[in-house]
Formats: structure tokens, C-alpha cells, sequence
């Protein structure tokens, strides 16, 4: 793998995380839409993107666990 493609794949990567972001601080069908559209513009989504999105949704929900069990 070249620079230049591990640079695009950091990119990818950064881009789900942000995109995963806006989803959960507006957690509505709207604006998922408006995601499933702008990251489908192309016709196909980058891998590195999707493990952007979970990774991000997983730390969330990791932190949402660990603050319900210090209660």
C-alpha cells in the first residue's frame, strides 16, 4: 500500500467518524437520509468509511455503559 493510499484511507476513515457524529448528536430519520445519500453519491461506499461509522457508534455506545454503571 502507497502513502497515498493509506492517506485516502485515513481520510475515509475520519470522514465516517464525522459523519457518525452528526448522526448521533441529531439522532432523526432525516438526517440519516441525508447521510445514506451523501455517503451513496457514488454508487458505493468506502470501506474505510463504514469502519469510521461503527467505530464511532461503538465508543458511544461503550460510553454511554460505562456511565450508567458509576450511577
Amino acid at each position: 500500500m502507497t502513502n497515498e493510499d493509506q492517506t485516502q484511507n485515513d481520510e475515509d476513515f475520519d470522514y465516517g467518524c464525522e459523519c457518525a457524529m452528526t448522526l448521533l448528536n441529531e439522532p432523526t430519520e432525516d438526517c440519516l437520509n441525508d447521510l445514506i445519500d451523501e455517503l451513496d453519491e457514488d454508487g458505493m461506499i468506502s470501506t474505510e468509511v463504514v469502519y469510521g461509522l461503527l467505530a464511532t457508534i461503538l465508543m458511544s455506545i461503550n460510553e454511554e455503559d460505562g456511565e450508567e454503571e458509576a450511577h
